[in-house]
């Protein structure tokens, strides 16, 4: 079934016919066939095939007309069709046994119609094999009882499996769905007749074979449904009786009478027929809006397929029920059941669409895993470490020893040679501490360094010293003061360290200290003189002497630590 079937990639196969995209629309009155497709995406009708009386009863014609429909539909592109058959050449209700009178017990009288009808109907004469049975309710108050049952012959439901078996055998998605056109016209009716408030009304509905009258009360809900034959006549020849005697049962005074003709072939002389019967009562012809394709004699289709606005049917309970919980889209020729339950459901040809995916995955998982365990093995025939000679091991094992001797030696050396205390970074230090004309004279520049003493140690660590003396004038206490701070010289070493990218300068390192010592003293040489006699040469000219003493001291876990052992 998955894999010859498209069940599992179509859902068109689970949905119902008025629901898919593209569908064809059959309208059988007895005296005409006519069809239309629709294209529900774009609300587009077009001419359907043409269908005569033989296609619908001749077996091998009804084969031919379902392939030759599927070879039109496949021009338009479709993925799926709905084959709508509104039938409107019968018409017959049956009343319910008296017993089963429970608003409460609806859903189960419309469930136990389609599959036990013989339960629920009052006639128990009537064979219900041959006919197919729905419920429709009357939702008016007083109406006495709480529906009916509309019945149709099973003569058109070869047609429509002739229809599924096409689908079938061309893997193509077609549901069928066939409607009783006179309840679909009657739920039109919210669209199309002018209720009155408070007036009750009688919507006569004209086909060539028969006439059904719905009788509404004042709220526009609907209280009864007869049918009147026509016996070959243009109209029903007892209409006006039926009229009278139903107005008088249903206790309605002069209400309004809408005359809907759905045929192309009616009296129309039944308006002033009806207006000299009952002249207390408006009479009114009603029309339906239909596409230009679509003549308005023949507006189920359209009514069928158009989902009115809240306001249409808010006035009325009758026909927002009607299109809410469908009584009025029944379908009168289904499947049978049987043959529905051969097929698996969406839910199992999902799941076993997932099981292939599942199957599929395990066997693909399964070749990448012994893939991989062959590409691994060879992998290992080719390596070099497979055609390794354990003899090699020893002179493998002394070039190893060697390389790391002399790695040893690399690192000792270059810890010996790192970049400490050079001469030019300290200059720059100096240049930094007292730029050019900041009132300072430098008499001598003295740095020096040495190792700590750690004896037994790897490592050691050491010291770096700087002793700086000269004059300055007044302007330079204050740089001096500020250089005689923990943050002062912090802040110059760190810059000293970003300018020159040498580590050693770097005041953030936590195995490094930092101090700094200044000690000023007036100059006894000095010799107050204009600014303009002054020159920075002059000794005289400075009031005050300085010494300044930077001390940096480095740790043995510091990373510039001396090592101290032999080299190896």
């Amino acid at each position: 079934m998955l894999l010859h079937s498209t069940r599992a990639t179509y859902p068109a196969w689970y949905q119902a016919a008025l629901d898919l995209d593209f569908q064809l629309h059959i309208r059988v009155d007895g005296l005409r066939i006519s069809s239309f497709f629709y294209e529900r995406r774009k609300e587009a009708w077009a001419i359907g095939p043409t269908i005569i009386e033989a296609d619908l009863r001749d077996t091998p014609l009804m084969d031919a007309c379902a392939a030759e429909v599927l070879k039109q539909v496949r021009t338009f592109k479709a993925s799926s069709l709905g084959v709508i058959l509104h039938i409107a050449d019968e018409f017959t209700t049956a009343e319910l046994k008296p017993a089963l009178d429970n608003p409460a017990a609806l859903p189960d009288l419309r469930e136990t119609a389609v599959r036990k009808p013989a339960n629920i109907l009052g006639d128990s004469s009537i064979p219900p094999e041959q006919n197919s049975w729905r419920v429709l309710p009357y939702p008016a108050q007083g109406s006495g009882v709480i529906g009916t049952t509309i019945t149709i012959t099973r003569k058109y439901a070869p047609f429509l499996t002739a229809f599924r078996q096409a689908g079938e055998s061309s893997n193509f998605p077609i549901i069928t769905h066939a409607l009783s056109a006179p309840l679909v016209a009657i739920m039109g009716l919210a669209q199309s007749a002018q209720f009155e408030p408070g007036k009750s009304s009688v919507a006569i509905l004209q086909y060539p074979w028969f006439s059904v009258l719905a009788f509404f009360n004042e709220h526009a809900d609907l209280l009864l449904i007869r049918t009147l034959q026509h016996r070959h006549l243009r109209q029903a020849p007892n209409l006006r009786q039926a009229l009278t005697t139903t107005y008088a049962s249903l206790e309605l005074i002069e209400p309004d009478l809408f005359i809907l003709p759905l045929s192309l072939d009616l009296d129309p002389s039944l308006n002033c027929y009806l207006s000299n019967a009952f002249p207390l009562s408006r009479v009114a012809m009603v029309t339906y809006s239909t596409p230009e394709v679509i003549p308005a004699w023949c507006p189920e289709p359209v009514i069928a397929v158009t989902s009115p606005s809240k306001d249409e049917l808010a006035p009325s309970l009758t026909f927002s029920t009607f299109r809410s919980e469908k009584w009025a889209l029944q379908d009168f020729l289904p499947s049978d059941r049987a043959l529905i339950e051969v097929y698996p459901s969406r839910a199992e040809m999902l799941l076993l669409r997932g099981l292939r995916l599942a199957r599929m995955s395990l066997y693909t998982l399964t070749v990448l895993m012994l893939a991989w365990v062959v590409f691994g093995i060879v992998d290992i025939f080719c390596s070099d470490a497979w055609a390794f000679d354990p003899n090699q091991a020893n002179v493998i094992k002394g070039r190893l020893g060697n390389l790391t001797n002399q790695y040893q030696k690399n690192e000792h050396w270059d810890n010996l040679l790192a970049d400490r205390s050079k001469a030019w970074i300290s200059m720059e230090l100096l240049s930094r501490l007292f730029p050019e004309h900041c009132g300072v004279l430098v008499k001598n520049f003295v740095h020096t360094v040495r190792p700590e003493s750690a004896p037994g140690q790897t490592k050691i660590g050491f010291i770096k010293e700087w002793r700086i003396t000269g004059l300055a004038r007044d302007e330079a206490v204050d740089r001096l003061n500020t250089l005689n701070t923990q943050d002062g010289i912090a802040a110059l070493f760190g810059e000293i360290a970003r300018v020159t990218a040498n580590p050693a300068f770097n005041p953030t390192v936590r195995t490094r200290s930092l101090a700094i010592n200044v000690r000023t003293q007036e100059n006894s040489g000095f010799k107050p003189l204009p600014v303009e006699e002054t020159f920075d040469t002059d000794e005289s000219t400075y009031p005050f002497n300085f010494d300044l003493t930077i001390t940096q001291r480095f740790e043995a876990t510091d990373p510039l630590s001396l090592n101290v052992s032999k080299s190896p």
